[in-house]
């Protein structure tokens, strides 16, 4: 995948309370960056917020779709990786 600075720009017109934009050039001002900037980095964060959300809702859903045999045998491993793990931290 491309850098993000290799990445061809969009402009995009939104339109957002005023409040809002007060916070976001305050943000700007105190970075020495510009209200684009600020604005692209906010709504990256929060897509990589959203997508780290999305993927610890799957793993829930996945141990609570677990039949009580295989809460068994995932245990049982998380026994054995954890011992593995003590042995090789304490060597």
């Amino acid at each position: 995948m491309p850098s993000t600075s290799t990445l061809r720009k969009t402009k995009l017109t939104v339109t957002i309370s005023g409040d809002v934009v007060s916070e976001i050039d305050e943000i700007a001002k105190e970075k020495g960056a510009p209200r684009s900037q600020v604005m692209e980095e906010m709504l990256r964060a929060w897509l990589l917020k959203s997508k780290k959300k999305l993927i610890e809702k799957d793993i829930e859903a996945y141990y609570l779709s677990l039949t009580k045999k295989e809460k068994k045998e995932d245990k049982a491993w998380i026994e054995i990786v954890a011992e593995s793990a003590k042995r090789t931290w304490d060597d």
